[in-house]
């Protein structure tokens, strides 16, 4: 094999291990991109599990006793959370969640933080908090993991 052979050896193989790196990067991102995926819908799937417990629960404290309670009766915006006698899971109204945190395991994709914020919001501007009480409530659950790119944030409105 003289000189020039053997160059052409050396830059077909030099292509070829080029091309198998660029194989094996793509791969490697596609399946950096599925497992994302499954953490994502995972992640929305245990969110929305907490959303869906939260929907059962009274509008507010004065309207678990009493349905028909004033505006003025409920819990002022300052003090949406549980109260010190309450404990999950016997939280009785939406706003019992506000500052609410749990993780959730899951068998394929490991622990999930769920969070959830509660705040008073007007119905025709639900995506800004008010200061003070109205008739609708918006719930934000916010879940991250160390395996995911970005938390997944899901919001709940309830409506007295």
């Amino acid at each position: 094999m003289n000189g020039l052979q053997m160059m052409l050896v050396l830059a077909a193989l030099t292509l070829l291990s080029v091309l198998v790196l660029t194989l094996n990067r793509g791969k490697l991102f596609s399946d950096q991109q599925v497992s994302n995926a499954e953490y994502v819908m995972a992640a929305t799937a245990v969110g929305q599990t907490l959303i869906n417990e939260i929907a059962t629960k009274k509008f507010d404290a004065a309207t678990v006793k009493n349905p028909d309670a004033e505006i003025s009766s409920f819990t002022a915006p300052r003090s949406l959370g549980h109260g010190a006698w309450e404990s999950y899971p016997s939280f009785n109204d939406v706003d019992d969640f506000n500052g609410y945190t749990t993780t959730v395991r899951t068998p394929r994709t490991g622990d999930f933080r769920l969070s959830s914020r509660v705040q008073y919001v007007d119905a025709a501007n639900p995506d800004t908090p008010v200061k003070h009480r109205t008739h609708t409530k918006r719930v934000t659950v916010t879940i991250s993991s160390p395996l995911m790119d970005h938390p997944v944030t899901l919001t709940y409105f309830k409506r007295h």
